[in-house]
Formats: structure tokens, sequence, C-alpha cells
């Protein structure tokens, strides 16, 4: 006989123990939950905020400006070798016992050397630069226009993340209103599906028109979710360039403040190319390589130097026999000096560095060419997303008017679901190539900036 009253103790245990194990569960994934929210935070930024952030924050713009004080000091050091030359020295050393000889190899004597075997000095010597063909000065010129060189490639770094950093903002903005009409045809699309199931409840439509019906829906349900997952990897790679937390949520606030160039301030920026980066470092880089030549060239002069010292010395070697005395004696001249060797040995040095400056001068008109080429498309694409912009803009209004004909006609049974399904497409890529081609055009915009340096300069 089964005992009632034991089995429902039992019973009522094991759901306790359930009921307790499914509480602790629940706090478990509730403090998992909050622990992930507390280590989220958001942002809010314009685009002038989140590139002035990505400025001062991005470890690639601060790799290019520790390059620039480094440049900075190699320009220091170069300037400090125009200074006197200054030298000094202690020494001191024992001489082992002379070994004499008579004759070749003869008997042989041992004596100390005279007066003894100890020999010492001390000495300061300093020297200074008169004249060297001019080389001192194509160094420090050298150095300097890499220092301007490297402060070149600091603001082209910085223009260049300033772009990255504007076209992932925009690309967040763009995901931001296409989600907004994905979620719109969600909604139409699930008022179809419902308007289906009903027809097809009361015999007015087939199967075919319900299952297409929730095929549509089902597509759209999973647009929808890459458009999310679109959303978050623009905003993981925008935390990169502003160098905050992966984890931050950034909110771009301009989603309605973006203002489209017109073709005035267009035409404005493609007439001044007087910053574009390459061009500015190719043209450094000539002259470096012409303050190279100098420099060889300068090895083809004699050089011309002062000198003075003073030192003491033990013992006294000035005298015959040397004496056990220390002497202090002071030096000091000019020094004229001219290597002969350099008029061969430097000529091949020379004959490189022509034909290297000769191939920048080249590199450079490729690159005035390939610029105008550049900027000469950016400009042509920007007046067609311009056009396209004014186009896309009324077929927006057609293609509306058209989805609410065909859904009207298509409840009332006068034409078929392929016509509102086909018009339900025609008004969502409509609505699609708005945003593109605003997103589009400014993206050209700013493309336009970096490209003709111009990038800080509008005030961005």
């Amino acid at each position: 006989m089964i005992n009632i009253n034991k089995m429902t103790k039992r019973i009522t245990v094991e759901s306790i123990a359930r009921q307790l194990s499914i509480i602790i569960l629940c706090t478990m994934l509730c403090l998992q939950v909050v622990a992930q929210s507390a280590t989220t935070s958001t942002l809010s930024l314009s685009l002038a905020d989140a590139i002035s952030r990505a400025k001062e924050s991005n470890k690639l713009i601060g790799v290019a400006r520790q390059e620039q004080l480094a440049a900075a000091v190699d320009l220091a050091q170069a300037k400090s070798e125009v200074l006197p030359q200054l030298n000094t020295g202690l020494g001191y050393q024992r001489y082992t016992e002379l070994t004499l000889y008579e004759g070749l190899f003869g008997d042989a004597s041992h004596q100390t050397k005279p007066p003894n075997a100890n020999a010492g000095n001390l000495n300061v010597e300093s020297s200074f630069n008169l004249y060297a063909g001019g080389r001192q000065k194509a160094i420090i010129h050298g150095f300097k226009l890499r220092n301007e060189l490297a402060a070149i490639a600091t603001e082209e770094t910085e223009a260049n993340i300033g772009l990255q950093t504007a076209l992932s903002y925009l690309d967040m903005v763009k995901f931001y209103y296409q989600q907004q009409i994905i979620a719109d045809q969600v909604d139409r699309l699930r008022i179809l599906s419902k308007n289906i199931k009903a027809l097809y409840t009361n015999g007015k439509v087939t199967r075919s028109d319900l299952l297409r019906a929730d095929v549509m829906l089902s597509n759209a349900e999973v647009n929808q979710q890459a458009s999310i997952n679109d959303y978050a990897i623009s905003n993981q790679r925008l935390n990169v360039l502003l160098g905050v937390d992966e984890q931050t949520l950034i909110l771009p606030i301009d989603t309605n403040a973006l203002v489209i160039a017109d073709s005035i301030r267009i035409n404005g920026l493609i007439q001044e190319r007087a910053h574009i980066y390459s061009l500015l470092k190719v043209d450094k880089n000539i002259d470096i390589q012409q303050r190279q030549i100098e420099q060889l060239k300068s090895f083809n002069l004699p050089s011309v130097s002062l000198f003075a010292g003073y030192g003491f010395n033990y013992p006294n070697n000035f005298v015959f026999p040397p004496r056990d005395q220390t002497v202090g004696v002071g030096t000091a001249g000019i020094k004229l000096s001219y290597n002969i060797s350099s008029v061969y040995q430097n000529k091949n040095r020379i004959r490189a560095a022509r034909v290297r400056t000769d191939g920048l001068k080249q590199q450079k008109e490729w690159l005035q060419e390939s610029v105008g080429q550049e900027i000469t498309a950016l400009a042509i694409k920007h007046r067609e997303a311009l056009n396209r912009m004014a186009v896309v803009k009324t077929s927006i209004e057609q293609t509306k008017i058209n989805y609410h004909i065909q859904n009207t006609k298509y409840l009332n049974q006068l034409s078929l679901l392929t016509d509102l399904l086909e018009a339900d497409n025609l008004y969502q890529e409509a609505r699609f190539s708005y945003i593109r081609t605003n997103i589009n055009a400014l993206a050209i915009y700013y493309r336009l900036l970096f490209v003709t340096g111009k990038f800080y300069q509008n005030g961005i």
C-alpha cells in the first residue's frame, strides 16, 4: 500500500528544492546582467566631438607625435655640434726594464728607463671648426627639414584618423536610419500577414500568399538583426579610433544636424591645393636630398679649425735625458686639412644623391596628376550624389503612393500579392537609397577635405 503522505512529503520537498534552484539560478543571471550593465557605459557625441576626441586619444596619433618629438631632439643635437669640442684625458703607465743588446742581438743588459719606470699625463684639449665647406650648415638644415616633415606627417595622421572617425560616425548614422526604415517595413509586413491570415481563413486567398507573406516578414526580421549587428560593428570600430573601452556604447547626436555641402563650397575646395599632404612631404624629401648633396660636396673641400690645449706630463721628456719632473705645457694653433681621396671616393655618392633627387621630382609630378585626378573624381561623384538625392526624394513619394494603392487593391482582391510585395520593395529601396546617398555625399565631402589638406582648416 502506497503511503500518500510520504509521497506528498517527498514531492513537496522536491518541488521546494527545484524552486530554490530556480531562484538561485535567476539570482545569478540577474547579478550577471547587472554586472554587465555596470561595465557598459554610454557616450553621447557629436561628429565634431568624436573627431576632437580621436585627435587627443588615438594611439596612432600618439606614435606620430612621439616621432615628431624625436625629430625635434635630433635637430637640437645637430645644432649643438656647432659648439667647441672639449676633450680631457688622464693616463698612467709603468715601463718594464729596458733590455739592451750589444750589436745585433749580442750580449744583453738591463736597466730602468730614465728617470724611472713611471709615466703619466693629464690634459685638456679643445677645438672649434671654422670652415668645413658648409657641411655643418647643411646637416642642420637637413635635420630642420626632417623636423618639418615629421610635423606634416603628424598632421596628416591626425587628419586621416579624423577622416576614419567621421566615416565610422556616418556609418552609425546610416545604420540608425536603416533600423528605423526596416522597423517600419517589419510593422507593415506584420499587419499584412495578419490581414492575409484573415483573408485565408475566409477562403479569399491561397495558402501560397500566406506562406509568401511569412517569408517576407522573416527576411525583414533577419535584415533588422543584420542592421543592428552592423551598427554594433561600427560602434566598436569607432571605439578603437577614439581610444575608449570596447564596451562603450556611442550615441551619435548629429543624426539631424549634418549639413551637406553645396556645389559652391566644393568648388572652393578643389581650386586651392596648396596644403596637399603627399605633395608637401615629397617637397620636403626633395629639399632633404638636396641638403644631402651639399653635405657630400663639403667633403671635397678643405676644413679649417682652431685648437688649444693644456696638460701635465710626467716625466719631463722635453729635455734629454728625461728628468724626474712634472711639466705643465699648453698649445694653441690653427689646423688645415684636406682629404685628397674624397676627390675620387665621393664622386659616386654625389651622383647617387642626384639620381634620387631626380626620382623624387618625377614622383612629385606623378603625385600631382594622381591627386588632381582623385579630387576631380570626388567632385564629380559629389555632384552625382546631389542629383541622385533630388531624384530619390521624388521616388520616395511615388513609391509610397504606389504601395498604398497596391495594398488597397490587394485587400479588395483587385491585384496579386506579387504586385503588393514588389511595391513594398520599391518603397523600401527608395528610402534606403535616400539614406545611402545622403551619407555618401557627406563621406565624399570629408574625403575631399582630407585629400586637399583642409580637414582641420574648415572647423572640423
